[in-house]
């Protein structure tokens, strides 16, 4: 965290000094992204198109912090846990229309019917969450649910949309006031819409409809979520076969398995740590003792980069460990868990004594492994000879340590020499400085040992390979690409190409921007 106060700081500063700076600005969104500080990401981007409206990272990191924003809310919540309901309710529906005995009926439509009412109360928090939204986080709402079902993640085709509006509007008494908005109304583009567009054309069509934006966004969102879920049996589609039954299928693209993640992560924050996991079994055992332990241990397992939560992939691999140990189909687990998921019930003092035991013996465990594994990183390193000339190479002042601008410029002359976008060594250094243990901004020996091993996981290659690089480009004076290139080949055989980093680094959303213009690449840098 003090890593971050002095990075805002700096920010803070730049932004001081030129207001009209977007990379300055763009630094302050980045330090409260890293802080999940979302509103106040929102307003440094806003704050920065203020000054600088055509800056494409401003703009593109505003986006994708309103997305984050409208998917951790509460309403956004709700219509997910509808839809999972719904799917689970379906899917008993479905079993009980092809009961092969009475029993079998009566069981299946006591699930289905169960099912319902969850489903119906979280309708009605989605109403009461939307009766408290402004219209702008109304249509970003809006905006997501219908990325969601085009399954994109950047803009929504204009055709889609206006079928959407058509079916959502089929057989209503306003239908044809719909219809008529739809075809007078000139949309600013023809191919997608982007948010800003979205805006434009939904506002130019309740001005059409003689609507409010309030009233226009509810009645979509109503409509694309719930209004043409099946209601009978004899509609309800066939279940999906479930991932653990067909090889074919790829569970990660399942969606009730995307839906019992959602349901699981009660604080939004795109992962599950233990107390989540903890709960959610519990919900499905009512025993907490046992729930707490295997959460504990299934975590232990599944968490190999000690990053102490699941992200998707990881989450989906736990619950498919949970199904084979309980001998079920994903199917039948998945209906269970969203049915235990949906107990609005609270825990008792008792239950949540036992989540804190255990989470405190798990800190312990994961302490002492996380310590043995910096160990074994920093020892590699610092037998590397050549990680000792590296550190001696960018410790430009010879004083012993790398501070950061010392940390800035090699990096930035290693990404340049890979020709690589070089606006990505801020956030490179910045990840790397996170390493800084004793909170002096600057790296030690050790320090910097540890963090270059951990960076050369990040990128995926071999520490020795990076080290071998890094050493090269940093003891030439010259930027030629070819002849950096030319010298590391002679060392190292095999090709070198830096892949993309981990969505789920420490740094979160940080990692997906950065795309500045060409010509910041070869500004000084002031931070």
């Amino acid at each position: 965290m003090g890593d971050l106060d002095k990075a805002l700081e700096d920010a803070d500063a730049s932004v001081a000094l030129n207001p009209n700076y977007a990379r300055g600005h763009f630094r302050r969104a980045c330090v409260f992204s890293a802080r999940k500080e979302t509103e106040q990401e929102i307003e440094a981007y806003e704050a920065g198109l203020a000054k600088c409206p055509d800056d494409k990272s401003l703009q593109k990191g505003l986006e994708i912090a309103r997305r984050v924003k409208t998917a951790s809310s509460k309403a956004s919540h709700a219509a997910n846990t509808t839809m999972a309901t719904l799917e689970a309710a379906n899917s008993r529906s479905f079993k009980a229309s092809t009961a092969k005995d009475i029993a079998s009926f009566v069981t299946q439509t006591k699930w289905n019917l169960e099912l319902q009412m969850r489903a119906l109360q979280s309708k009605l928090d989605l109403v009461r969450e939307l009766g408290n939204m402004s219209a702008d986080a109304k249509l970003d709402l809006l905006y997501n649910i219908l990325l969601e079902d085009a399954g994109s993640s950047k803009s929504i085709a204009l055709k889609d949309f206006q079928a959407a509006l058509t079916l959502a509007s089929t057989n209503l008494p306003f239908a044809a006031n719909v219809q008529t908005a739809l075809t007078s109304v000139t949309a600013p583009s023809e191919g997608s819409l982007k948010r800003e567009e979205f805006q434009t054309y939904c506002q130019a069509l309740v001005e059409s409809m003689r609507t409010t934006v309030n009233a226009f966004s509810e009645f979509v969102v109503y409509q694309v979520k719930f209004g043409a879920a099946p209601t009978t049996a004899a509609a309800a589609p066939a279940p999906s076969e479930g991932v653990l039954s067909s090889k074919r299928k790829n569970m990660l693209n399942d969606p009730r398995m995307m839906a019992l993640f959602v349901m699981f992560d009660k604080d939004a924050d795109s992962t599950v740590d233990f107390k989540e996991v903890a709960i959610g079994l519990y919900k499905l055992s009512n025993n907490m003792k046992d729930s707490a332990k295997n959460a504990a241990a299934l975590l232990l397992m599944m968490d190999r980069n000690d990053e102490r939560v699941l992200t998707y992939e990881t989450f989906a691999r736990l619950i498919m460990s949970v199904a084979a140990a309980s001998n079920l189909t994903f199917d039948e687990l998945a209906d269970q868990l969203t049915l235990a998921l949906t107990d609005k019930s609270e825990l008792s003092e008792e239950v949540m004594n036992e989540i804190i035991m255990v989470e405190e013996n798990l800190e312990k465990i994961q302490q002492a492994q996380a310590k043995e594994s910096e160990r074994k990183k920093t020892m590699d390193a610092l037998s590397y000879s050549k990680t000792q000339k590296l550190f001696e190479l960018w410790d430009a002042d010879g004083d012993g340590t790398i501070d950061f601008q010392e940390l800035l410029r090699g990096i930035r002359k290693y990404l340049k020499a890979s020709n690589l976008n070089s606006t990505d060594a801020e956030k490179d250094a910045l990840m790397i400085m996170g390493h800084d243990k004793d909170s002096n901004q600057a790296l030690d020996k050790e320090e910097f040992a540890y963090a270059m091993a951990n960076y050369a996981e990040s990128i995926q290659k071999p520490l020795h390979e990076v080290i071998d690089f890094m050493v090269v480009v940093g003891s030439k004076e010259t930027n030629k690409v070819e002849e950096f290139e030319t010298d590391y080949f002679n060392l190292s055989s095999p090709s070198y190409q830096r892949p993309a980093f981990n969505k789920y680094s420490s740094l979160g959303i940080i990692v997906d921007l950065g795309e500045g213009d060409d010509d910041a690449e070869q500004e000084e840098d002031d931070w």
